[in-house]
């Protein structure tokens, strides 16, 4: 696995995905599949102290690092924020320490080419689950 600002994801990977979503319909529907592919986060997950707020909706993270691999669960009560946070979730779970570290959410959504999908106030709360995931790297 070669380290990159996308986590575990891989440049190609992510232009080839991005290619195919020229349309603001596409990009929707992209996005929401990508929440039916979230496995279901267990009660613990939804722990108050796991909550992040500056979100549109409600959002839950919770990081554990067994062996110095990230362990992430997201979850949302929206289905397009649960999908962003899918993506995010695609690219971090199983990421080390090093990796989390140079995750850059803009260049990854960019890499999408969603990066004009996302408003400022999604944008802003997918920021701040990112600095939550990063912070519990250290």
């Amino acid at each position: 696995m070669s380290s990159s600002v996308y986590g575990v994801c891989q440049h190609s990977d992510l232009l080839l995905k991005g290619q195919a979503l020229k349309q603001r319909e596409q990009q929707l529907r992209f996005v929401v599949q990508q929440a039916s592919q979230l496995a279901a986060a267990d009660c613990a997950a939804h722990d108050p102290a796991n909550e992040v707020f500056g979100c549109e909706a409600r959002v839950w993270v919770s990081c554990h690092w067994p062996h110095g691999v990230l362990q992430l669960q997201v979850d949302s009560e929206a289905r397009v924020v649960k999908g962003l946070l899918t993506l995010i979730h695609q690219a971090l779970h199983g990421a080390n320490r090093e990796q989390v570290a140079q995750y850059d959410l803009d260049s990854h959504f960019a890499a999408l080419n969603l990066q004009n999908y996302l408003t400022v106030s999604r944008r802003n709360g997918l920021r701040a689950v990112v600095a939550r995931i990063q912070g519990n790297s250290v």
